[in-house]
């Protein structure tokens, strides 16, 4: 995951896209930019609480 303060939410759109095939006019890719920035936004406190490899991110289900 990028850090958020070095992340660029437009320039990966505008690399992305065409490697998953698709093709977005200016408009439409400065959108999908901005949302992506808030997914980055919303997302970060979440992903900056270390973990170790044996966390469970929720309880195993055990009949």
């Amino acid at each position: 995951m990028p850090e958020p303060d070095r992340f660029d939410p437009a320039a990966y759109v505008a690399s992305v896209a065409p490697a998953v095939g698709l093709r977005l006019d200016a408009a439409r890719q400065a959108r999908v930019a901005a949302a992506l920035a808030l997914v980055a936004r919303v997302g970060a406190p979440a992903l900056a609480v270390p973990l170790d490899e044996t966390a469970e991110p929720a309880p195993v289900y055990q009949p």
